[in-house]
């Protein structure tokens, strides 16, 4: 069945183009092989097909009749590969990522649902952890990373910065003599994320030098949203990241302090696995966050 069905789409380019030597570069074939193809068709099929000498190539009667029906099959052959290809270019099934629950809640949330609505066959597995998972062993598709340091053994493509700003609440601010510089963090009550290594130590430039400035304690907590709250009920100054006081700030709740002091933003990438062909799924989910700058924050 497959030698006949390669016979005459063999048999259909030839009497379409009405040359041997065509059809073979077409096919990509040599002209002996055109040749073979047609006679062993007309030998399975007990017919003459085609009148031929050095200088014509016609179809006969039975010819035109068979070419007729092998057009049809070799254009339901196209229609078919066509498809098959769609079908592993479109983007569809599930989907894996993992990211930082923080920015997952103020960024990722407001984002994913648009993406879902682009590709309504993708399905989405998130796994929300500060944590940085094995993504091999987890079946991880994607990971938003947030770091300097991407892993050398994956593919990280930069999507955006953020900054861990120094902030606090517009009211606050009102009660309180007016702040210029960093070291003047050590006369206010200080809210701290409670899982960095040195929490009551943070970082500014100062004078071109790198410079640690120690805050006192008036809550630690792990959660930046439970931070966020107090910041906005005036409990002290926080250090939070860009992307999750970005409504207060555009709603002119909380304001910026120290912008000038401020050390370099931090990446944020999309990671990967390295490979010669990337899934359609990852394709689509990485160019999804390169257009919409899902990282990006200017405050």
């Amino acid at each position: 069945m497959q030698n006949i069905l390669s016979q005459l789409v063999v048999f259909y380019h030839v009497v379409d183009l009405g040359s041997f030597t065509k059809a073979a570069k077409r096919l990509e074939a040599s002209k002996a092989f055109i040749s073979k193809q047609i006679s062993q068709l007309e030998k399975s099929m007990h017919v003459k097909l085609l009148e031929r000498n050095t200088r014509h190539l016609q179809a006969t009667f039975a010819g035109e009749e068979l070419f007729k029906h092998s057009r049809n099959i070799v254009l339901e052959y196209h229609n078919a590969t066509q498809t098959l290809a769609s079908l592993q270019e479109r983007p569809a099934g599930l989907l894996r990522i993992t990211a930082p629950s923080a920015y997952a809640a103020h960024k990722l949330a407001k984002q994913l649902p648009r993406f879902l609505k682009m590709y309504p066959e993708i399905s989405l597995d998130l796994k929300l952890t500060g944590e940085k998972l094995n993504l091999l062993e987890q079946k991880i598709d994607v990971a938003i990373r947030l770091t300097h340091t991407p892993p050398l053994d994956r593919v990280a493509k930069l999507i955006g910065h953020y900054q861990l700003q120094v902030c606090a609440s517009v009211d606050y601010l009102k009660q309180h003599a007016e702040i210029k510089f960093p070291q003047q963090l050590a006369d206010h009550p200080c809210l701290v994320y409670s899982t960095e290594e040195v929490s009551e130590r943070w970082p500014f430039v100062i004078d071109d030098k790198h410079t640690d400035i120690y805050v006192k304690s008036r809550l630690a907590c792990n959660t930046y949203e439970t931070i966020l709250q107090a910041l906005l009920n005036n409990c002290g100054i926080a250090r939070l990241p860009s992307y999750v006081i970005a409504e207060e700030v555009k709603k002119g709740n909380i304001k910026l302090l120290f912008n000038e002091y401020m050390p370099p933003n931090i990446p944020i990438y999309a990671i990967y696995a390295q490979g010669l062909q990337i899934p359609p799924t990852v394709r689509a989910f990485i160019k999804f966050l390169l257009n919409n700058e899902t990282g990006e924050e200017n405050n």
